[in-house]
């Protein structure tokens, strides 16, 4: 059976590419799901400034975490022995940054702060759960795989 670009290779096995791949679209559809949930409910309940401060935020969010995944992605596939170490410098980074704006942004009056920052937690926690979700639901040891000579693929270790 010829492997799928984005599913269970002949050996069972999910290639890392198409795991990730897999993660990042769940994780980007649900956070911006729920970015414009926030948004829409900024807007009802507290105006522009706080449909504004909902919408940057889930924007930012979505950013931040699309381009750190895409980051830990690529150090896996070069440094994978830095995996745990360069992830949690990426994320710790991410967060850092995260509230060094809300700090900045703080007391502006054409932006609801509290919105903003809300938006920023609730986006937080839907991608970092749309992450275990997605990762729980393959329940396949994921592996670079290597084509043999003989036509076979074989799981790198």
């Amino acid at each position: 059976m010829p492997a799928v670009p984005d599913g269970p290779s002949s050996s069972g096995l999910v290639p890392a590419a198409a795991a990730t791949s897999v993660a990042l679209r769940a994780s980007v559809i649900l956070t911006s799901l729920a970015g414009l949930a926030a948004t829409v409910l900024g807007a009802v309940l507290g105006g522009g400034t706080a449909a504004l401060g909902a919408a940057l935020g889930a924007i930012i969010a979505v950013g931040f975490f699309a381009a750190g995944q895409y980051a830990v992605t690529r150090l896996l596939s070069s440094h994978a022995e830095m995996a745990l170490s360069g992830a949690l410098l990426i994320y710790l980074t991410q967060i850092l940054v995260l509230f060094v704006l809300i700090a900045l942004l703080k007391g502006q009056e054409w932006l609801d702060v509290k919105w903003f920052a809300s938006t920023i937690i609730l986006c937080t926690l839907v991608w970092i759960g749309a992450q275990i979700w997605t990762v729980n639901r393959i329940k396949t040891l994921i592996v670079e795989t290597t084509p043999t000579t003989d036509g076979h693929v074989e799981a790198d270790q």
